[in-house]
């Protein structure tokens, strides 16, 4: 297949599709199901022994973004993979006539009530319900359930723990109400929605489209313009694998900064009269930035929305090369620009990724996630990941990181509970 020609769907290898898509490790199975079976036995314990049989279930990965940073609400590429960490739901639907949902968090440790119709807002509903409402909402779902929502996703950790919830709850959704069958773009699509109409984030699209669409062993380059998307294997990983660092720093999208310079794109697109970043090159901001300079920080944020977009691209080429020498140095590169040009970084990441590439073996470290904290990713050689992982434990000073190496998973799914019985 020339690379040009890519088209949506297309999987890029030269293997036959049966045996790039053969079933998930051991390791990725029994993760699976360890983390379900917590999620029963939390049901259990809040809302009563239940037969398996009436009881339906979903469960949805984490994603970690290899490049492509803030810009896929810019028309632009990224290049996402699911990881093996869950966001588990459970739950049983209520008779016919019942208008009371209670959902159980374990990461609150609280159960919280949703009222039918799904659509009307009561004031005393918390933030991370919002997640589940709108889901429920825009699915015009008229059952209602008791469920216990349970996951293994550090929260605020740019790990995308809310589009998990999302997708997870449309999953389960559509298992007690028919009328919520849906394509999964479909799906990703109503998840965006449903963040930016109830919990009121301008999310871009990355985040529910890889976690509705992953598939084992690949990464997932979205064009975000057209939602065209390719399923590019991760063939060096044998040599090499992806190191995820929790700089135990949270964030909170909705809090302003990641509304900010959403809007600062926005508005340098249209005083530079175009329609898409897509039409958008070095040389056109170069003679606006008379007109940009007007704007705090609005050039340096054009010029890494371009760059970025370009990045990615070389980035994918990279990765179906199988050059991992490349994909790191992109990785690094990106990381600058966020740092420096769109200022979303922070000195605990940015201290981070400097330590992470002290280390022999280290290919590239970036931050990933929308920024203000959150995680890194890193590419290093399998046999240097220990000694990444200690050097980071001694040198980082500003909490307790959390590292796991990680191999791209597949994406959101009905689980299946038989394992249970």
């Amino acid at each position: 297949m020339n690379r040009a020609d890519f088209s949506v769907g297309d999987v890029l290898c030269d293997e036959p599709l049966e045996k790039e898509f053969a079933a998930e490790t051991v390791t990725i199975r029994q993760t699976k199901h360890r983390i379900i079976r917590e999620a029963y036995e939390l049901f259990s314990t809040h809302f009563g022994a239940t037969p398996l049989n009436e009881l339906h279930s979903s469960i949805a990965p984490a994603r970690v973004n290899l490049i492509g940073e803030h810009i896929d609400y810019c028309d632009g590429f990224v290049l996402p993979m699911a990881i093996p960490l869950y966001t588990v739901i459970i739950g049983k639907k209520k008779q016919e006539g019942c208008k009371l949902t209670r959902i159980y968090s374990s990461a609150y440790n609280k159960t919280s009530e949703l009222h039918l119709p799904y659509q009307q807002d009561h004031e005393d509903y918390p933030k991370w319900i919002s997640y589940i409402r709108g889901v429920l909402a825009l699915h015009n779902c008229d059952a209602s359930f008791d469920a216990v929502v349970h996951s293994a996703i550090p929260l605020g950790s740019g790990l995308s723990s809310s589009a998990a919830l999302e997708l997870s709850t449309s999953l389960f959704v559509s298992q007690i109400y028919p009328n919520a069958s849906i394509s999964s773009v479909e799906r990703a699509l109503l998840c965006q929605n449903a963040e930016h109409q109830y919990a009121h984030v301008p999310c871009g699209i990355m985040d529910q489209f890889v976690i509705a669409l992953a598939q084992f062993p690949c990464a997932l380059k979205i064009d975000c313009k057209s939602l065209d998307y390719d399923l590019i294997p991760i063939d060096f990983s044998q040599d090499a694998v992806f190191v995820v660092i929790n700089s135990g720093v949270k964030h909170t999208h909705s809090e302003g900064e990641y509304g900010k310079r959403r809007h600062n794109v926005e508005k340098a697109l249209t005083l530079m009269d175009c329609k898409s970043w897509r039409d958008v090159t070095r040389e056109l901001i170069k003679t606006k930035e008379n007109i940009l300079k007007d704007f705090p920080d609005m050039t340096d944020n054009s010029y890494h929305v371009v760059e970025e977009i370009e990045r990615t691209v070389k980035a994918a080429e990279a990765l179906l090369d199988n050059n991992i020498v490349m994909f790191g140095k992109l990785m690094t590169e990106s990381h600058v620009s966020l740092r420096d040009k769109y200022k979303v970084s922070c000195v605990e990441i940015d201290e981070l990724v400097r330590l992470s590439l002290e280390v022999k073996g280290v290919f590239g470290s970036r931050m990933t996630g929308g920024g203000f904290g959150g995680c890194t990713v890193t590419l290093v050689r399998k046999e240097n990941v220990s000694n990444l992982e200690n050097y980071i434990k001694e040198n980082y000073k500003y909490a307790t990181p959390i590292t796991f190496a990680c191999e791209p998973v597949k994406g959101a799914e009905v689980a299946d509970l038989n394992f249970l019985s």
